[in-house]
């Protein structure tokens, strides 16, 4: 079917052209860039758990394709040659001897295999339109490939082989099908958003404004129970949040619940008490989905790739083989880190199913019919949210639980495997203290001078630039170590509103202490007091109901045990038996019915589902 359209224009990055020069840099790209075409027209891929997923796999048939026909003496392919279990076995690449062709086969058979369009569709809410845009994308990008691509070639026809195993091996076909979920209300439970309970998209996805249907979103409730783990080798598991089990952590969250109605307030209130450089932090990380910008992958990716540049083994970017070889192991770390991240997050929100700040807020007489544990449920609904960019939609609250913070286990698992990929070349650091690993001058797409708030809807044939809306200022951030990002990415969520501060870590390890229990210290305005980055350490553990021992508390120390440990077994696969059970947990609801999506093979795989229409 040809399909009339208008190619959406892209802003511009602003990263140095040369960086796309090198050819396992640009295929890292072409995948950044259809992540945001995806969340742009609502099609593959889209959300946060999903979003490194796709990226790990095509970091693992890069890393792999290249690294079967380069070997490194330090560590293997994440394949195995000859492998007994054929699902784990490397193709043979006796015949395969140029790297820039089986890497650009690999990248382009695993993005046509992620985000093109099936040949078989069962049911699909993504239009004819997003299908065409994503494969304009591929298409441009294989015409720009720093080496012309050469399909007839056995080394491209290897790569495609490596893609086609990785694909096979972990493909998760449900996506973030949310069938037969349902909320369940009461005190501390996640519920309907307050102030956007329901929404109402086209019944079919090629006629934008035809028929409605509504729809309320619950984004990959049974993901982290059922998706394959790519790299981890052990179950990771969190402390129960404060309150919701041990009835002796109410002062914990009364001051968490004090402390988010302050620092995470709606600008312009007199009881808002976050700094405007607070609240650029929380603007400069949210990559909340928003149209020509994605998800928080995204953002993460393009900052390994500048340190990746930065501090490169050679000179030469585009041709050294030492650098391909240094970008395609640090890429695959970081996004299979992100991956698993991504998978026990998801695991434990869905498990706890914890409410977010503006649920606790309004809703606290839940909890205290008499309101006697806080004042904040008085001013309900005045909880600050993600503004999106690029749109003139309303603020929202992510559709799904607050416990852990997604963007503090994503960030915490890539700026970790960043520092334990450098720890020893850039300086000696411990595991859990600060890095050197300084990023000058970065640019978020949230904060670049182009981005906006719309006074319209989003027009995707007129280029951003010609949209009318408010343009926050570009401002270019400096950053003196990984150990600085990984706190500032954590605590930015509590300064939009949308998180606890325990969603990233324990109070007592973030913030500066009273004599009092479990209640932290304000300065003469009423801000929480935050301790010096070099002075922060992820230690404190909680208790879980029906687990012997202690466990972390919130997203970072989650990312960072996760890191740990796929980093300390050089990047191997999950064990069979360490992969999750194939059906949802029992109080979530019904699994999808076995057939009614297409088995995923070669070009005749269904499309991932993100949400259920």
């Amino acid at each position: 079917m040809t399909i009339d359209f208008t190619p959406v224009e892209l802003p511009v990055v602003e990263e140095d052209a040369e960086y796309n020069w090198n050819y396992i840099l640009f295929w890292n790209n072409v995948g950044l860039e259809l992540n945001r075409v995806t969340h742009t027209f609502g099609a593959l891929k889209a959300g946060p758990p999903l979003s490194p997923r796709a990226l790990g796999m095509l970091q693992l048939a890069v890393h792999d394709a290249y690294f079967a026909i380069h070997p490194s003496a330090g560590f293997t392919t994440f394949l195995t040659p000859g492998a007994e279990d054929g699902a784990y076995r490397l193709p043979d690449p006796s015949y395969a001897k140029d790297a820039r062709q089986a890497v650009a086969g690999a990248a382009i058979a695993m993005l046509s295999k992620l985000y093109m369009k099936p040949k078989v569709v069962p049911r699909s809410p993504i239009s004819h339109n997003a299908y065409a845009q994503l494969q304009h994308v591929l298409d441009i990008s294989v015409t720009k490939a720093p080496a012309a691509c050469d399909p007839a070639s056995s080394s491209f026809i290897f790569g495609k082989a490596v893609a086609t195993a990785v694909f096979d091996l972990l493909f998760h076909k449900e996506g973030a099908d949310q069938s037969g979920y349902s909320p369940k209300p009461g005190p501390f439970k996640f519920n309907d958003e307050p102030t956007h309970p329901v929404e109402l998209i086209p019944v079919d996805a090629n006629i934008p404004d035809g028929d409605k249907m509504p729809r309320r979103q619950y984004h990959a409730p049974y993901y982290g129970e059922t998706a394959k783990r790519f790299g981890t080798q052990t179950e990771h598991m969190l402390a129960d949040p404060p309150g919701i089990r041990c009835a002796g952590e109410v002062a914990e969250y009364d001051d968490a619940i004090r402390e988010v109605y302050a620092m995470g307030g709606a600008p312009g209130l007199n009881t808002t008490k976050r700094t405007p450089h607070q609240t650029v932090q929380g603007m400069f990380w949210a990559y909340d989905g928003p149209k020509l910008i994605g998800t928080p992958p995204r953002l993460y990716n393009q900052i390994v790739r500048k340190i990746a540049v930065t501090y490169k083994k050679d000179n030469d970017l585009v041709n050294s083989e030492v650098n391909n070889a240094d970008f395609a192991r640090l890429l695959a770390l970081v996004n299979v880190a992100m991956t698993d991240a991504g998978i026990f997050a998801w695991k434990e929100k869905w498990e706890f199913e914890f409410w977010r700040p503006l649920s606790g807020v309004r809703d606290d007489v839940l909890r205290d019919p008499e309101g006697k544990a806080s004042t904040a449920a008085i001013h309900s609904g005045l909880a600050s949210a993600p503004q999106l960019q690029n749109s003139d939609e309303a603020p929202f609250k992510p559709p799904f639980p607050a416990y852990p913070s997604g963007h503090a286990t994503f960030g915490a698992a890539a700026f970790q495997m960043v520092r334990k990929y450098y720890n020893g070349r850039l300086g000696k650091w411990a595991t859990t203290s600060r890095d050197t690993i300084a990023v000058e001058m970065f640019v978020s797409e949230e904060l670049n001078g182009v981005s906006r708030d719309l006074s319209n809807p989003y027009d995707p044939k007129r280029p951003i630039t010609d949209q009318p809306g408010i343009v926050p200022t570009r401002m270019p951030r400096r950053f003196s170590s990984c150990w600085e990002m990984m706190f500032e990415n954590a605590v930015s969520r509590i300064f939009l509103g949308v998180h606890w501060r325990f969603d990233a870590a324990a109070g007592q390890d973030i913030l500066i202490p009273t004599t009092k229990k479990d209640v932290y210290a304000v300065d003469d305005k009423g801000a929480a007091l935050f301790k010096n980055v070099e002075d922060i350490r992820y230690k404190t553990k909680g208790t879980r109901k029906g687990h012997k021992g202690l466990l972390p508390i919130g997203g970072v120390p989650l990312g960072i045990e996760i890191a740990n440990e796929i980093y300390n077994n050089k990047l191997s696969p999950t064990p069979p038996g360490e992969q999750p059970m194939p059906q949802p947990p029992q109080h979530q609801g019904p699994p999808r019915k076995k057939g009614e999506l297409a088995e995923a093979k070669d070009e005749e795989q269904a499309p991932m589902m993100d949400v259920a229409p």
